[in-house]
């Protein structure tokens, strides 16, 4: 008689509801799912697959269009559970089951719980494959909860970048509303990095607006940071205006006049309009700190 092997249980808690969390656990399994680490072919996976139904298949799409399958879907109850018939490796004797549950814990925060069972199928392979996932599906988790956290990070992010902007209008801020930008500058930064985006040299043109604070060496620092001879034409505008009034603070006016000479004319070529109406907006707004008279 086949001794029973204890299943792999690992949870995690999202701040989504029930609905969003199964959402993206499926749909959106493309977007999180860790494939570097675990899939079958890494370096040609285009896209990964769950087809939402009873007896869908569970796969990895490669980039010339072939495929591998991982399993089949046994039971489909959205929001609450999916249960998996899981055989990534077709050299092993059998299928393994993953199941995973969405509890919601109050509005807005849910509990997954994925359970992986039936390992005496695998026979003597079975301690070593168990081993293997054990390890493996806590990071599998952790890039769900990652994903499942993104609306937050966005929403967090928009809310700090238009407190910093409010502060950096105003004259006549105190030395703690002064810190208090400094931290959302940076905050928003942190919730832009982990959403995915906007471009990071927009983060870093924020905060490198140290300089209005009397602070050049990290207003030169994060200045840099948003230099990327990739960026859009938007983007690269901004970074020259950035190093310009940075160098402009530091007392660097000669760099400060070749980057705002660098800044006027990336701003011309803006090709959107009403970018170009923002940027020159900027652009001419001070302090420039003595540079061009001004």
């Amino acid at each position: 008689m086949i001794e029973p092997i204890q299943p792999v249980v690992v949870a995690i808690d999202v701040r989504r509801d029930v609905q969003e969390a199964f959402r993206v656990f499926t749909e959106e399994i493309a977007g999180w799912w860790p494939v570097a680490a675990h899939s079958v072919e890494p370096d040609r996976v285009a896209a990964v697959v769950l087809e939402g139904r009873p007896g869908g298949r569970v796969y990895e799409r490669w980039q010339d269009g072939g495929q591998a399958d991982w399993g089949r879907v046994v039971a489909w109850e959205p929001p609450n559970r999916l249960v998996l018939s899981w055989s990534p490796d077709p050299e092993r004797p059998a299928a393994t089951e993953v199941e995973v549950r969405f509890t919601a814990v109050e509005p807005g925060h849910t509990r997954v719980e994925l359970e992986h069972r039936g390992w005496e199928r695998l026979g003597a392979r079975a301690a070593q494959v168990r081993s293997s996932y054990e390890g493996g599906w806590p990071g599998v988790l952790d890039a769900f909860a990652g994903a499942a956290m993104q609306v937050h990070h966005r929403a967090f992010a928009r809310s700090l970048n238009g407190l910093v902007w409010r502060l950096l209008t105003r004259t006549d801020r105190t030395a703690d509303e002064d810190a208090r930008m400094v931290d959302a500058a940076h905050a928003s930064q942190f919730h832009w990095r982990e959403a995915g985006g906007p471009p990071a040299t927009r983060g870093e043109w924020l905060v490198s607006h140290y300089a209005i604070l009397g602070r050049p060496e990290p207003a030169l620092r994060h200045a840099r940071r948003c230099l990327d001879p990739g960026a859009a034409d938007f983007d690269h505008a901004y970074t020259a205006e950035a190093m310009a009034r940075a160098m402009a603070y530091a007392g660097e006016l000669d760099q400060a006049a070749g980057w705002h000479s660098r800044a006027t004319a990336a701003g011309a070529a803006i090709a959107d309009d009403q970018g170009r109406k923002i940027f020159a907006e900027d652009l001419a707004t001070g302090p420039w700190y003595g540079l061009n008279g001004t």
